[in-house]
């Protein structure tokens, strides 16, 4: 009875398992909950920098884009108006030719034909500078623009409204929509009499 009595313990002892401490196997859960937010709170943290970055490469590419437009745009200017102090230099010659002519018309018949292959050289050369974009633009007979005109003389008459170009001295220059040389007029102005008139 005593030899049963210890097959009993013995396949007792075998069959035993020691308790399960829920207090121990916690942890390990935690452990694998904390690593799970973790990895969740790293992959939130470069889904916002792949998003920043993104952002930033966009604005960096539009910034390129409108740099890129802008050199383009300024080159073109570059080109067009290139040319703008070798068209002021010429701008005397044709002047000195236009008085050349002016006072050949004056002089005796015999001058005709210098005054004939004056005017050809002229016109030629204003073709050619109109061809580059420069061209005289009217001034006599409109209201006076600062803008446009230099007032170098004040002519008293009432024949025309105050401010009116009655003269031009020299001509002024556009280089395409640009002013090259302003145009050198005479303005008119009030007579005193009509001054003291219109003061009372």
């Amino acid at each position: 009875m005593k030899q049963n009595e210890a097959e009993d313990l013995e396949q007792e002892a075998v069959a035993w398992k020691p308790p399960v401490n829920e207090a121990e196997e916690a942890p390990a859960f935690e452990e694998k909950g904390t690593n799970v937010q973790q990895l969740t709170q790293a992959l939130e943290q470069k889904a916002r920098e792949a998003a920043e970055a993104q952002d930033r490469y966009l604005r960096t590419s539009a910034d390129f884009e409108n740099y890129r437009k802008r050199m383009q745009r300024d080159l073109g200017e570059f080109r067009k108006y290139a040319n703008e102090q070798l068209a002021l230099e010429i701008l005397s010659v044709v002047d000195h030719l236009g008085l050349a002519l002016k006072h050949a018309g004056a002089a005796e018949e015999s001058t005709k034909g210098l005054r004939e292959g004056i005017e050809l050289v002229y016109k030629q050369l204003r073709d050619v500078l109109e061809k580059f974009g420069i061209k005289a633009f009217a001034a006599e007979g409109e209201q006076f623009d600062p803008a446009k005109h230099d007032a170098v003389m004040q002519e008293m008459t009432d024949k025309v409204p105050e401010n009116t170009v009655v003269q031009v001295l020299q001509d002024g220059y556009l280089y395409y929509d640009k002013v090259l040389r302003h145009a050198k007029v005479s303005v008119a102005g009030k007579p005193q009499g009509e001054k003291a008139e219109a003061e009372n």
